[in-house]
């Protein structure tokens, strides 16, 4: 049966559509060198019993890394989002990410400081460092990223815990051919804060939505959150706040990283938006504002030149 490409992530995985008689597959190619294809078999089983819309692993071989799995169509849950319909659809997905939320986090791997501060440390390197190619080790911004850092770590390790997907946002939710909300790319899920899939979804570094329509989906969903409801609002939102920081900062490391060390040139698009969340948060909390600004003279008004230049090395 011939194979058709239809394209990778931001890992090493190649997905392939197979047509059979029936139905249409996806062939999945996982390296076994770097990727955990018993960890997504193993919670696709879980999940999918659970009630998750996860596609079905019809065959798995382990030691090469293929898997043959259930087709959940073509169309992410990012194309369909626009202002008429984006009330109706972030209902949708909040509720899914309750789903997935109620699954069992035991035999999920923790995120733990030390997993949390890897993440943080992509943002010096290879944003900062690599692409922008300042000097991240003079002394006023390690001063900085130490007190950013420490605060971070703080935050996300203090709040509720739970199943964690880990990267829940609009290109890996499908509009699954029944009409249903399909969950993909979890493979990497662990035990950690409720807040973090929350602002994934609502701070999306692939769309942006203005802040009162955040505030809305968010107390919405914070409201019928069987663990969150029982937190103070003024708590809940400097817990979202600073895990989305947390997040946007490692993204725009794992950005940079994806074109200069893996080739990937299309996530680039995407750092002005994962910067301008930086720079919202940064601004809105006193002992970020010293960063804020130096990211504002030093770092924002050459962005888009540096990622135009590296853009056009490319032939992006």
């Amino acid at each position: 049966m011939p194979l058709q490409a239809i394209g990778s992530d931001a890992g090493f995985r190649k997905y392939y559509r197979v047509k059979t008689p029936r139905r249409t597959l996806v062939a999945v190619d996982a390296p076994p060198a770097t990727e955990d294809t018993r960890a997504f078999v193993d919670i696709a089983t879980g999940w999918r019993a659970g009630g998750v819309r996860v596609p079905e692993v019809l065959a798995v071989d382990y030691e090469h890394g293929f898997m043959l799995q259930e087709d959940l169509g073509d169309t992410p849950v990012q194309v369909l989002l626009q202002d008429s319909t984006a009330d109706q659809r972030y209902q949708e997905l909040l509720d899914t990410l309750l789903v997935v939320q109620k699954q069992l986090p035991d035999n999920l791997p923790p995120y733990d400081e030390p997993l949390i501060r890897f993440e943080l440390s992509l943002y010096p390197q290879w944003f900062l460092g690599a692409l922008m190619g300042l000097d991240t080790e003079e002394p006023q911004i390690t001063e900085q990223l130490t007190e950013l850092f420490s605060s971070l770590v703080t935050t996300v390790l203090e709040q509720p815990r739970g199943t964690m997907h880990r990267d829940y946002h609009s290109r890996n939710l499908m509009l699954a051919p029944d009409g249903s909300i399909g969950v993909i790319d979890f493979q990497g899920a662990l035990h950690g804060p409720l807040l973090y899939d929350v602002v994934s979804l609502l701070r999306d570094c692939y769309i942006s939505w203005p802040e009162e329509k955040i505030d809305l989906w968010f107390s919405s969903f914070t409201a019928r959150h069987p663990v969150l409801a029982d937190y103070d609002r003024e708590q809940l939102k400097i817990w979202f706040d600073l895990t989305g920081l947390q997040r946007h900062l490692k993204c725009l490391g794992i950005f940079s990283r994806l074109w200069l060390r893996d080739g990937k040139p299309g996530y680039l698009n995407d750092i002005p938006r994962t910067l301008g969340y930086v720079l919202s948060i940064c601004q809105r909390y006193p002992q970020f504002r010293e960063h804020a600004e130096w990211l504002h003279k030093g770092v924002e008004p050459f962005v888009n030149g540096r990622l135009k230049q590296v853009m056009e090395e490319a032939g992006a």
